[in-house]
């Protein structure tokens, strides 16, 4: 069985978040396409973001690395905030292991993430 092919998609909502989906594998090869939509965000103290890997399959530490910088740039800076979104268990388990779910804000259903970044601060 071969891989869901990858794909971002980002959809600035009504409300002001940016969600941003993450299908198949997040790794070295496909990293550089979702660095490249988090780039393009720009940094305010209103920018509010929900990485939604709900559809991705696996990550290595290319993907996580990525994250990282990305939640650094946005919530770690106080430019934004920056929540996770993900019910895949492996992914999850990799997340929880390298430490990334204790210093950024993770859920496993999406409405439960957007909720957290539609309450005020």
């Amino acid at each position: 069985m071969s891989p869901a092919p990858f794909e971002v998609e980002s959809e600035q909502r009504e409300d002001g978040i940016r969600a941003v989906t993450v299908r198949g594998e997040l790794d070295m090869n496909t990293a550089p396409e979702l660095e490249a939509e988090l780039d393009r965000i720009p940094l305010d103290g209103a920018t509010a973001v929900m990485l939604d890997l709900s559809a991705c399959e696996f990550i290595d530490s290319t993907g996580i690395a990525l994250i990282v910088r990305a939640w650094q740039r946005l919530d770690g800076e106080g430019k934004g905030r920056f929540v996770l979104c993900c019910i895949n268990h492996q992914v999850r388990r990799l997340l929880k292991i390298t430490g990334v779910e204790s210093s950024i804000s993770m859920h496993e259903q999406r409405e439960d993430a957007l909720a957290e970044l539609q309450t005020p601060v």
